[in-house]
């Protein structure tokens, strides 16, 4: 009867455990975001891909109408056309601003944006150009038995949109 007893209370303690508290993965996704940014300066295709959900992301660049993925086929497409295009041609990316902000500020929050400004730096050192984008991200949890051993999936991307440098999005607490 003891064992029963210990073992529920266990159980109830765990799951309570996990539903309290505010996000805690800020420093996950940044380093995430900071591998997803050395992937494109790589211009590696088989690197890129895996930062993303192949069956539904969105892509939404200046006045130009959404690019809507629904497969790794098209995702690589749109990154071989990128790569062949003169927007690829720099060296690395320098992160000037990077903010992390969760949808809900929630320990299970499920979606996460990065607002990104960085600059592309070419061959010389010299900034060819200065952008902002949100990279928009989810996650999801493990199911059990798994789930006691790791309780979330790795972050992934669905959405990218750039936005002006002046537009800053503010956001409260």
């Amino acid at each position: 009867m003891r064992t029963t007893l210990f073992i529920t209370i266990l159980l109830h303690w765990y799951a309570f455990s996990q539903k309290m508290g505010t996000f805690d993965d800020h420093i996950g996704l940044e380093k995430v975001f900071k591998e997803y940014i050395k992937a494109i300066d790589s211009k590696n295709m088989d690197s890129i891909v895996k930062f993303f959900d192949h069956t539904d992301c969105t892509f939404h660049f200046g006045e130009n109408k959404p690019i809507v993925i629904k497969s790794k086929e098209e995702l690589l497409d749109l990154f071989s056309s990128w790569i062949n295009s003169p927007k690829s041609l720099y060296v690395r990316t320098k992160l000037e601003e990077l903010n992390v902000v969760p949808v809900w500020d929630d320990v299970d929050t499920k979606l996460c944006t990065v607002d990104a400004t960085y600059s592309r730096i070419g061959n010389g050192g010299a900034a060819l150009g200065r952008g902002r984008s949100l990279y928009h991200f989810y996650r999801e949890k493990y199911e059990y038995p798994y789930r006691l051993l790791k309780k979330w999936k790795d972050w992934k991307l669905y959405m990218i949109s750039d936005l002006a440098i002046e537009d800053r999005i503010e956001f409260s607490d």
